[in-house]
């Protein structure tokens, strides 16, 4: 079948409507990072353009809040790196710099008139009244570092890849072959699987064999390049302990400030919302005691945040937290008292009162906790300014990094054999390590913090690969695990040998097992659908779904170290086809063209050059990325 077969080019579930999801611009990544500055350093190149470390941080920010709401709370940089945070980034980054350019060869420039309409429907641009404001346009670019002409060029980039979308046409399924296509995937698979464990090899190579194995795997073997040097922290953790700051100036601060530590009047409101003056009024007839507000507030408000369950309240609200007709309104109110119909630019509104708690000044007490350690962290600031003044100033005179601790009285760390990927160092200080030549010092590093560093590299230790006799242990562990692999791999090549061979009644996987002398273990599985199976099976099912009985997949399925091979013993027809046939072709078409569009994709960035600035993606994802098909630099 036609999908099957695009499947079998390894398009996957994450690859499946690609296309689409990369034209839909601000959808996908929001309006920052097109609006990104263009000075950072590259953190990619793809076909010879270069994509900024910013724009690659801009994507990782936004998608990381993107998960932190997703999962209510934080995500920790184990997390992120488990998610292959980074690594879906470039993939994506990557696919959608090749759409762009294929459409700029091809010359699918929009219409201006299409440009135009685009940027006037996106909210950014719009006034309250949800029409385009060019003031408002020019000021949003202006204020993230962008001129109309560069934000406009990148717009018409994207709509380009829109015209290349819409040049994968699919002609429509009709629906006499959607019942069988249904019948096949909805049917429920019963399947034989022989599974093979890789076997324990205790055997020694010999030593040419060893040798030969360590000749063949340098890149395996190679020790990183390492850099040893001497890091200065100048940290406003430290510093803060040995600042503190006396009563007689916490009580002056509360004295000089008092509208600081001042709470304005709050209320506790509700408000039904309604289109017209007549609506409002006829409510406003119907309300005698908060019962009645709350029944009408849950009944008949356009509020979308009421939720019709929530009787209209705002909660505890400051005046100057809404629009002044209502904050006017309601400020004006006494407890227990129904508004009259007021107007606002969202509609009319009537309006309770439920609670009033008056402004008020908090007492001394409460607030000198917080006054001391606000005094206190602006004292850390400006010693850590004039430390790191004076920091400057003395390497700027070609003092060394010791003598600079020295002067200001802070111990120097010594950073033995760091290689690139170490994540025991914050990794800007690593980053810094090398890039800084020996016998030189860095620039003034910012750390998260709050504190600044400087980094001296003192030696460097080129990569290198180690005498076998050094790693001899090692390697001899890696021949084994290579052996165990390769036996599995001839023991499963047999049982397909054997499953597959003609027999006068079909063959069991035990049988054919037992005919190969091959030691595998066995169980019947019964799975409706992709999902129902397991996921080592989920992209192989499809080649199953309409075989005939006693099928066997043409290669062994992996599963980490294990081995599957997988026979079709029979299948139950699925459930009947739904009424609505034409809405079943409709999908099939869908995923047929989303299919097609991610081998546009796909071959798109087979035949793109990609080159990663490795250093650079380890400081903005955290931690050392995987860059497909990379040329490191």
């Amino acid at each position: 079948m036609m999908m099957e077969t695009f499947r079998r080019f390894g398009t996957t579930q994450a690859a499946r409507g690609l296309l689409f999801v990369l034209i839909l611009a601000f959808g996908a990544w929001g309006i920052e990072s097109f609006l990104h500055a263009q000075s950072s350093p590259y953190g990619l190149k793809i076909n010879g353009q270069a994509i900024s470390l910013l724009e690659l941080e801009e994507q990782a920010k936004a998608r990381t809040r993107q998960l932190e709401q997703a999962m209510g709370s934080p995500a920790t940089p184990e997390q992120l790196q488990g998610m292959q945070l980074g690594e879906q980034i470039i993939a994506t980054t990557m696919a959608r710099t090749v759409l762009r350019q294929a459409a700029e060869q091809l010359h699918l420039q929009p219409a201006t008139r299409r440009l135009q309409e685009e940027i006037a429907s996106l909210p950014p641009f719009q006034n309250q009244a949800g029409q385009f404001d060019a003031t408002q346009y020019r000021n949003t670019l202006a204020q993230l570092g962008r001129t109309p002409a560069q934000f406009e060029r990148e717009m018409t980039q994207d709509l380009a890849v829109r015209n290349l979308a819409d040049l994968i046409k699919v002609a429509p399924l009709p629906t006499s072959l959607t019942i069988p296509q249904l019948a096949a995937t909805n049917a429920t698979l019963r399947l034989d699987i022989a599974t093979l464990a890789p076997p324990v090899i205790t055997a020694t190579p010999t030593p040419a064999q060893l040798e030969k194995f360590y000749q063949l795997n340098p890149k395996t073997y190679t020790m990183p390049e390492t850099r040893s040097g001497q890091l200065l922290e100048i940290s406003s953790h430290s510093l803060s302990g040995t600042i503190s700051i006396p009563a007689a100036r916490i009580e002056a601060e509360y004295a000089a400030n008092p509208a600081a530590y001042s709470s304005p009047e709050t209320r506790l409101v509700r408000h039904i919302l309604l289109p017209s003056l007549a609506s409002a009024t006829a409510v406003q007839k119907s309300i005698h005691t908060l019962a009645d507000f709350i029944t009408q507030a849950n009944e008949v408000s356009t509020d979308p945040g009421n939720l019709k369950t929530k009787g209209g309240s705002l909660g505890y609200i400051k005046k100057d937290e809404v629009v002044s007709g209502f904050a006017n309104m309601a400020f004006g109110l006494q407890v227990g008292q129904l508004s009259a119909p007021v107007q606002t630019p969202f509609g009319w509104h009537l309006i309770w009162v439920e609670e009033i708690r008056p402004a008020h000044t908090k007492p001394l007490a409460e607030v000198a906790e917080k006054i001391g350690k606000a005094l206190q962290e602006n004292e850390v600031q400006q010693a850590l300014n004039h430390l790191t003044t004076r920091a400057d100033d003395a390497i700027a005179g070609g003092a060394s990094l010791a003598e600079v601790a020295q002067r200001l009285g802070l111990k120097l760390r010594p950073l033995p054999r760091v290689n690139a990927t170490d994540d025991t160092l914050p990794a800007p200080v690593v980053n810094a390590l090398f890039t800084t030549a020996p016998g030189q010092t860095s620039a003034p590093i910012t750390l998260e913090n709050g504190g600044m560093a400087y980094v001296a590299t003192t030696q460097v230790e080129p990569a290198a690969l180690p005498p076998l006799a050094k790693i001899a242990a090692r390697v001899t562990a890696d021949w084994r695990a290579l052996q165990s692999q390769l036996a599995a791999k001839a023991a499963a090549e047999a049982l397909l040998s054997a499953a597959r061979a003609p027999a006068t009644n079909q063959r069991t996987l035990a049988a054919a097992a037992a005919q190969a002398k091959v030691a595998a273990s066995f169980k019947i599985l019964e799975v409706q659908g992709p999902n129902g199976a397991p996921r080592w099976l989920q992209s192989r099912l499809p080649e199953l779904q309409a075989a005939a009985a006693g099928t066997t997949l043409p290669i062994a399925v992996t599963e980490g170290d294990n081995l599957h091979i997988v026979q079709l013993l029979g299948r139950t027809p699925g459930a009947t086809p739904p009424a609505n046939l034409t809405a079943a072709a409709q999908t099939y078409t869908d995923e047929v063209r989303q299919d097609l569009e991610a081998l546009t994709v796909a071959y798109l960035q087979s035949s793109a050059t990609l080159s990663c600035n490795t250093q650079g993606l380890q400081q903005v994802f955290g931690y050392a990325v995987e860059c497909p098909s990379e040329i490191r630099n």
